[in-house]
């Protein structure tokens, strides 16, 4: 047996197209794409299966369940990055909540962003911050004590008030 004649498909797809659909909307949300697709692999597929309609059935399903596949990963990749990746992980016995120590975080300048995480978790030191950021000691000594006393501000507030006011937000 040869390749599927274009007559035999539009009559495979006359019989059993409302059928072929419904039978892959059990899997996924786009049961046409299914079909189109397992339709196309039929007119090329030579020699052509003994069965067709079986064929069909099989292929379709097999489609619409890949399909489905790719809808959880794709959801599961969109809302993934719909949350911010956390700076930092806090352990169970840290007395530091990751997620709001990075909220707080965000809500710093950029520089002082940069100095509070390299002395911190970089464990460098002042002379080290000052390299990186390529500023004064002694300017990035008082730029981490600003960040600090922000963030234990912050630490003090009410859940609903923590956010940071103009005044703490200055430029720098």
């Amino acid at each position: 047996m040869t390749q599927i004649t274009d007559v035999e498909l539009e009559q495979l797809v006359d019989e059993l197209g409302s059928s072929l659909v419904l039978f892959a909307r059990q899997w996924c949300s786009c049961p046409d794409d299914a079909l189109q697709e397992a339709l196309i692999e039929l007119a090329k597929k030579d020699p052509a299966p003994r069965s067709p309609k079986a064929w069909l059935f099989r292929v379709v399903r097999s489609k619409a369940m890949n399909m489905a596949r790719s809808d959880r990963r794709r959801a599961r990749h969109e809302s993934a990055r719909a949350e911010p990746d956390a700076w930092f992980e806090s352990d169970a016995g840290s007395r530091i909540d990751a997620e709001l120590t990075t909220r707080w975080l965000d809500q710093l300048p950029d520089v002082q962003r940069q100095i509070v995480t390299a002395r911190i978790w970089g464990e460098l030191t002042f002379e080290q911050v000052a390299e990186v950021v390529d500023r004064p000691t002694a300017t990035v000594f008082r730029l981490f004590r600003e960040a600090i006393d922000t963030m234990r501000y912050q630490a003090n507030m009410p859940e609903e008030t923590r956010t940071l006011t103009d005044r703490n937000r200055g430029s720098i």
